[in-house]
């Protein structure tokens, strides 16, 4: 079931790192293969690479007295639960979804946002009509939050002032 749904969808990498994807295509080369085993090489004779895997996943996929094979399905089922992953943390998209799209192409240009700013500012209550955002006016290059004053410590009814030592005798304590 999972290597057709992974045959429907179109999977792209949203970083420069494929090693996912490529170990899901060398799975799919040897889908239908019968053996217990499939090559750990690939068409060109690299060895695929594996180092996405955790150490227990890559110990349960190569088996030591057969140099060069993976266990298949061991294999399969890394490379579905490094998928699911990937997809989960947003390093692997699906082109055409949603919720699993390659949210890096649906960013605004700057200069769009810098458009959008102001406007925006004032919807959310950030900024007054008319006054240009704090990015814009602040001589440095922090955010906004760098140049807000900060707000007063405020203490909780009942607890000690910020003196570490007060000269006011401490109630015994209950025992």
């Amino acid at each position: 079931m999972m290597f057709d749904l992974a045959e429907k969808l179109e999977f792209t990498e949203t970083s420069e790192d494929r090693r996912v994807l490529d170990a899901l295509a060398h799975a799919q080369r040897h889908q239908s293969a019968r053996g217990e085993y499939i090559t750990a090489f690939d068409e060109e004779g690299k060895e695929v690479d594996i180092s996405f895997a955790t150490q227990n996943w890559r110990k349960a996929v190569v088996d030591k007295t057969r140099t060069g094979q993976f266990v298949r399905k061991h294999f399969e089922a890394m490379v579905f639960t490094a998928l699911a992953e990937e997809l989960r943390t947003g390093d692997v998209a699906v082109v055409g979804s949603e919720e699993y799209a390659d949210w890096s192409r649906q960013l605004l240009d700057w200069e769009v946002v810098k458009e959008k700013l102001g406007t925006y500012l004032v919807e959310v209550g950030l900024c007054e009509e008319g006054e240009p955002p704090r990015s814009t006016r602040s001589p440095s290059a922090g955010s906004w939050r760098t140049s807000s004053p900060r707000p007063q410590r405020r203490r909780m009814p009942g607890t000690r002032t910020t003196r570490a030592w007060s000269s006011t005798p401490r109630p015994e304590s209950r025992r």
